[in-house]
């Protein structure tokens, strides 16, 4: 009997998630061909509420981000639909934050952005929409590793389905594709992951 309990903590301690398994993302290569590590930063940004965005916000925070805009007819709304049972899977972990870049700036004033915010019924404060200048957005979005454009009538952009996720220190801990089911478990498994590295 003994020897079964045992055996059974041994088994429950190898299940347990390894933040060590979920690789450091995000690093150049630079002309030396190695890597260099960078933490994910924020300036200039403001969000839905009207107040500055910046590095501190995020410290010792799991954020999962995006890259949107509110028109967007799209792959916008299947992903806000993903993002929307995200936040609800974590919405008693104050760790956990969810943040929406959006790249259209013209369009989506801290007005439309408080009304779009409101209309996911999520709290604010677990819930970020963020805007600034196309200079920022771009350069952030290239810490993000991805990028956009306008498609050639202006009235979509071309931009990424991929959701990421930073662990507590800024660091990019994976990219998940948020119209694919599997990686949406991936991506919460891995939150949840990262959690234990704060918890």
């Amino acid at each position: 009997m003994r020897l079964q309990i045992c055996l059974l903590i041994l088994l429950c301690i190898g299940c347990q998630p390894n933040v060590e398994e979920l690789p450091i993302l995000s690093y150049k290569i630079n002309t030396e061909n190695e890597k260099e590590f960078y933490r994910v930063s924020y300036s200039g940004f403001t969000n839905q509420e009207g107040k500055q965005m910046t590095s501190q916000t995020i410290q010792n925070k799991i954020v999962v981000a995006n890259f949107f805009f509110t028109r967007c007819p799209s792959i916008c709304p299947p992903m806000r639909t993903v993002l929307i049972d995200i936040s609800k899977t974590f919405i008693n972990d104050d760790a956990v934050i969810l943040i929406s870049h959006s790249i259209d700036p013209k369009n989506d004033t801290i007005e439309v952005l408080k009304q779009y915010s409101e209309a996911t019924e999520i709290p604010s404060s677990k819930w970020l929409f963020l805007r600034s200048n196309e200079e920022n957005t771009k350069a952030l979005a290239s810490q993000f590793m991805t990028n956009f454009k306008p498609n050639e009538a202006g009235t979509d952009f071309y931009h990424s389905s991929y959701i990421a996720i930073l662990d507590h220190n800024q660091n990019i801990r994976g990219f998940y594709n948020s119209l694919i089911p599997e990686e949406v478990t991936r991506l919460k498994k891995d939150i949840k992951t990262l959690l234990t590295s704060i918890n």
